[in-house]
C-alpha cells in the first residue's frame, strides 16, 4: 500500500492577507505535488510567513538580505537537519516557505492575479524538491516551462482565486 503524502500548513503573514480555507490549500498542495513529480511520500511542511520572518529566514539560511518569494528545504538530502514541527518532524521530507506580501507586490508588478503568484511559488518549491534547478539559463528555461505546465493543470482543477482570496488594496477595508 502506498503511503499518502500529508501536508502540515501554517498561515502567519501580515494580517492584511486573508487566510485561505485550510481544506482547499491542502487539496491544492497535494495536487501540486503530484503534477510536479515532487516525489514527496510522507510529509510536506507548507508555511506562509510575513516579510519580516521571510527576511530572517533568507538571511539565516541563504545569506541574502531582505524578504524573498519562496524558500524550499529538501530534508531528504540531509535527514539529520529535520525541522522541529511538533507534528511528526521525523517524517518531514520537504519544507516550503512562501511570503504572500512578496507575491502581492510581484503579481501587481506583472499584472497577474495574486492567487496565481502564490501557486507559482508553491510549484517552484515543489519543482526544486523534484530535483529541478534554475541556476543556469538553460535550466531556468526548462523550469519556467514546467512551472507554466503545472499552473495550467492546477488552474484547470482549482479556482485559484477562490483558494487564495486577493488581499484588500491600499485604502480598502
Amino acid at each position: 500500500m502506498t503511503k499518502k503524502m500529508k501536508t502540515i500548513y501554517s498561515w502567519r503573514p501580515e494580517k492584511t492577507f486573508p487566510r485561505p480555507e485550510r481544506k482547499q490549500v491542502l487539496k491544492l498542495a497535494s495536487a501540486a505535488a503530484e503534477v510536479t513529480g515532487s516525489g514527496i511520500r510522507s510529509l510536506l511542511s507548507l508555511s506562509w510567513v510575513s516579510e519580516r520572518e521571510m527576511a530572517e529566514i533568507n538571511q539565516a539560511f541563504v545569506g541574502h538580505t531582505g524578504p524573498t518569494d519562496v524558500i524550499c528545504f529538501d530534508y531528504r538530502q540531509s535527514p539529520d537537519v529535520l525541522p522541529e514541527t511538533g507534528e511528526g518532524a521525523d517524517d518531514v521530507e520537504v519544507e516550503i516557505i512562501i511570503c504572500p506580501a512578496v507575491a502581492a507586490r510581484e503579481a501587481a508588478r506583472r499584472s497577474l492575479p495574486y492567487s496565481r503568484e502564490l501557486v507559482l511559488y508553491l510549484v517552484h518549491g515543489l519543482l526544486h524538491s523534484a530535483g529541478q534547478d534554475d541556476l543556469k539559463p538553460e535550466l531556468k528555461r526548462v523550469m519556467r516551462r514546467r512551472e507554466a505546465s503545472a499552473l495550467r493543470r492546477l488552474s484547470a482543477i482549482f479556482n485559484l482565486d477562490a483558494v487564495f482570496p486577493c488581499p484588500p488594496m491600499d485604502g480598502e477595508s
